[in-house]
């Protein structure tokens, strides 16, 4: 008699547990399903993002959509998904706490995201395959990663409006306060319809180069409402031109002018004043058509992570030196070479990591000025021997790509830690 009473006790909380196990996943299928829709509008919405990247009302009804899904996601107890989501909140929250535009890389990665949530909703077994999870590591680097720079960009120090030229050019050390006053001075008497910059080249108190520098530093530093043009690179070649004949013009003026009147006469004076000036616009036009390798670096890091993504491998990738300033036409010469470079240098990767070989990745790309050139390093490290990778048929594209833009490419090896292409270009 005890003996059935314990097996019928047994049969009903076998019963019970059933019912709660159906329960649970009847609940479960609801909130997946609720997941799923919140998906779809996420999507809608980045659509939206798309065609009107600065619209405020479209970022945060994406942000409100996720925060409701981070409640939603804790009933699926899946880690992946709540992880994926806060990172993704977190980013989407630095946008609209600094209204930053809604760029391409951005809307990329959330598209990529709301994928991943999809895969989980469909596949409750999913978060045991390890290559899957290693994709789901990756996509939250980039996530971090675009955090972090655009927390970077917003905490740039912005000084006081106050800022002047001359207190700029004091503290980079470029003139002395005595040569400051000497031109305010000036400025008072006798040149009162000319810049300050103006009079300080033309006093010879100033190199053109640095004041060039002062201006771009005093335009970041201020807050302005200065309206600016673009010009195009062929009309500002044509002002160029210009400037470098009238330079020869005015140097043959000169030389007449010395042989009829004699170098100490005024006028032969006023025309190698000219002459100067002549200089000084052919400097600050050349200043002028220099741009920084930023949104060079930009395309080659949206191209890195997506190849990083797409091949499933644990790499990271970095960037210094994007404000180092090159010619137009070179940076955006050098982007195919060197996406093509970091492609290759990943196919290394991926073919090292798949034989087991699971050392993080790294690759950094840094720029700097040296010796009137522009010097980029790609270091990798995990590649262990130069030689091999220097002769490679690949390789061999790359460096004539190079070539074509009066480059050259030197290889540097860095014993156990990996080795350095060395990409050596033009600064002007």
């Amino acid at each position: 008699m005890e003996h059935g009473n314990r097996a019928d006790s047994h049969g009903i909380n076998s019963g019970m547990d059933f019912e709660l196990h159906q329960i649970k996943k009847n609940y479960i299928n609801d909130f997946i399903q609720e997941i799923l829709e919140a998906l779809d509008s996420i999507e809608l919405e980045l659509v939206n993002l798309e065609v009107d990247p600065e619209n405020a009302e479209y970022l945060n009804s994406v942000y409100n959509i996720f925060v409701s899904l981070k409640g939603l996601a804790g009933f699926l107890e899946k880690d992946e998904a709540v992880r994926l989501i806060e990172e993704n909140e977190a980013l989407i929250d630095v946008c609209r706490k600094f209204n930053i535009p809604a760029t391409r890389a951005f809307i990329n990665l959330l598209l990529q995201t709301v994928l991943f949530l999809r895969r989980i909703c469909s596949n409750s077994n999913i978060d045991k395959d390890t290559r899957f999870l290693g994709e789901i590591e990756q996509h939250l680097i980039s996530v971090k990663q675009l955090h972090e720079e655009i927390m970077l960009d917003v905490k740039q120090p912005v000084r006081p409006p106050e800022d002047k030229i001359g207190e700029i050019l004091v503290e980079e050390g470029a003139m002395q306060e005595n040569d400051i006053n000497d031109v305010l001075e000036k400025q008072n008497n006798e040149y009162r319809k000319m810049k300050f910059g103006e009079i300080a080249v033309r006093e010879k108190k100033l190199d053109t180069g640095k004041l060039i520098r002062a201006i771009r530093a005093q335009k970041i530093r201020n807050v302005s409402g200065d309206q600016y043009v673009k010009i195009p690179l062929k009309q500002l070649d044509k002002i160029l031109d210009i400037a470098k004949c009238l330079e020869v013009t005015q140097k043959k003026l000169h030389d007449e002018s010395v042989s009829r009147f004699g170098s100490d006469d005024a006028f032969t004076a006023e025309i190698k004043k000219a002459g100067e000036m002549s200089a000084d616009i052919g400097k600050i036009i050349q200043e002028l058509r220099l741009v920084t390798l930023q949104q060079s670096f930009q395309k080659i890091t949206r191209a890195a992570r997506a190849m990083i993504e797409e091949a499933g491998i644990h790499v990271v990738f970095s960037t210094i030196g994007e404000n180092t300033e090159i010619r137009k036409e070179t940076a955006d010469e050098i982007v195919i070479p060197l996406a093509e470079l970091v492609e290759l240098i990943l196919s290394i990767y991926g073919s090292r990591q798949g034989m087991g070989q699971e050392k993080l990745g790294n690759i950094e790309l840094a720029a700097f000025n040296k010796n009137n050139s522009v010097i980029i390093e790609v270091f990798g490290n995990q590649i262990v021997n130069s030689e091999p990778f220097a002769a490679s048929r690949n390789m061999d594209g790359i460096r004539r790509k190079i070539e074509k833009i009066n480059g050259h490419v030197e290889f540097e090896d860095m014993k156990d830690s990996g080795c350095k292409v060395k990409i050596i270009l033009p600064a002007g």
